[in-house]
C-alpha cells in the first residue's frame, strides 16, 4: 500500500522537545502516515529509546548522524528516506492539534496545490502591542509574502481561511513529493540554517504549483533554547543567507541591488528598535554586516547553489522501489 503522508522531523539534540512532538503525532485522528526522524548529535541509545516508546503507536523510520547536517541537509535526508506522496516538515519544538494530519491531506484534494503550510503560534510570547509594533516596523505582514525588496515576511497572528502564500514556514509546511523532488529539494548552499523554507517554496511556485496557507494547520511553537544562538548571531547569519535568496527572487529585475540595499536598511532600522528593547545594539549592526558579507560572497554562493540544484535529487533505493 502506497504511503499517503510522510511527516519529517529533523532534530538536533532536543530529546525532550522531540518526545512531546511525537506524542502529538501519536494522538492524531488521521493515523495513516509515517514519521521520518533525522536525529543529529543525539546520545548513544536515543534512537532505540524512541523506538521503544513510540513504535507501537507510530510508523517510524529513523536515521542517526553524529554531527549536525544543517537544516536543509537534514530535511533532504528525511526527504530521501520518506515514502509519502505528501511530505510534511515539522520543527521538533512544535505542538500539534489532533486534526493536523487530516487537515494537511484535505488541502491536497486540489491537484494544482503543490505546497500547504500553516501559522506557528507562540503562546505567551507575542502580545497585541508587540504584534502591532512589528507590523508598523515591517517585520510582519498580513500573510506569507515576499515584498518589493525580496524579503520574506509573515503574519503575526493566524490569517483566517485558506490564502495564497509566497513562502511557507519551515516548522509547519508540506509539499507534494512530485513538486519538491522536481526542484531538487532544499538548497544546502544557503547554509546551515535560515530561509531554506522560503527558498524551496519560491522555487516550487516558479515551477507552476499553487502554494497556500490554511488556518486548519495552526501549531504552537515553544522555541527550544537547545542549539539556539543569540539574537545578534541569528541576525548576522540570517542576513548573510538572505542575500542569495533575494538574488534568486528579484535578481533578474532592474536595480535589484538598490532595492535590496534599501530594504536591508529599513530592516536594520526596525531591528534597531528591537535592539534597543533588548539592550543589544549589535543586533542591527549585525543585520548590516551579514547583508554585506552575503553580497560580497554572492558569486560563490550562486555558483555553489547552481551546481547543487542542477543535480537530480536522488532518493533512496527503498523509496524508488
Amino acid at each position: 500500500m502506497k504511503t499517503r503522508l510522510s511527516v519529517i522531523v529533523a532534530s538536533y539534540r532536543r530529546c525532550d522537545e522531540l518526545a512531546l512532538c511525537l506524542e502529538d503525532l501519536a494522538a492524531q485522528q488521521e493515523p495513516s502516515f509515517e514519521v521520518v526522524l533525522v536525529l543529529q548529535a543525539y546520545p548513544p541509545g536515543a534512537a532505540d529509546s524512541i523506538r521503544e516508546r513510540f513504535a507501537s503507536r507510530l510508523t517510524l523510520r529513523v536515521a542517526e548522524f553524529s554531527e549536525g547536517l544543517g537544516t536543509g541537509g537534514a530535511r533532504n535526508e528525511g526527504l530521501r528516506m520518506s515514502r509519502g506522496e505528501i511530505v510534511a516538515f515539522l520543527d521538533d519544538d512544535v505542538r500539534l492539534p489532533p486534526q493536523w494530519t487530516a487537515a494537511v491531506l484535505a488541502c491536497y484534494a486540489d491537484p494544482t496545490v503543490g505546497g500547504v503550510g500553516g501559522f506557528a503560534n507562540h503562546p505567551g510570547h507575542y502580545g497585541p502591542v508587540r504584534n502591532a509594533v512589528y507590523r508598523m516596523l515591517g517585520i510582519t505582514s498580513n500573510r506569507y509574502k515576499i515584498d518589493w525588496g525580496g524579503f520574506n515576511v509573515g503574519p503575526a497572528f493566524n490569517p483566517p481561511g485558506i490564502q495564497p502564500a509566497e513562502w511557507l514556514l519551515g516548522g509547519n509546511m508540506s509539499f507534494r513529493r512530485e513538486a519538491i523532488i522536481g526542484v531538487a529539494g532544499f538548497d544546502e548552499a544557503l547554509g546551515s540554517f535560515w530561509l531554506e523554507d522560503a527558498d524551496v517554496t519560491h522555487r516550487i511556485i516558479k515551477a507552476g504549483w499553487r502554494v497556500v496557507s490554511s488556518d486548519k494547520l495552526v501549531v504552537d511553537h515553544f522555541p527550544s533554547t537547545v542549539n539556539r544562538p543569540s539574537l545578534r548571531t541569528q541576525a548576522l547569519e540570517r542576513e548573510r543567507t538572505r542575500t542569495l535568496f533575494v538574488w534568486r527572487v528579484i535578481g533578474d529585475q532592474s536595480f535589484w541591488q538598490l532595492r535590496y540595499a534599501l530594504r536591508l536598511t529599513l530592516h536594520a532600522a526596525a531591528m534597531a528598535v528591537v535592539g534597543i528593547a533588548k539592550l543589544d545594539l549589535m543586533i542591527p549592526l549585525n543585520v548590516i554586516k551579514g547583508g554585506w558579507e552575503g553580497y560580497r560572497n554572492l558569486p560563490r554562493f550562486r555558483s555553489d547553489s547552481t551546481s547543487r540544484l542542477s543535480l537530480r535529487f536522488e532518493e533512496s533505493a527503498d523509496v524508488r522501489g
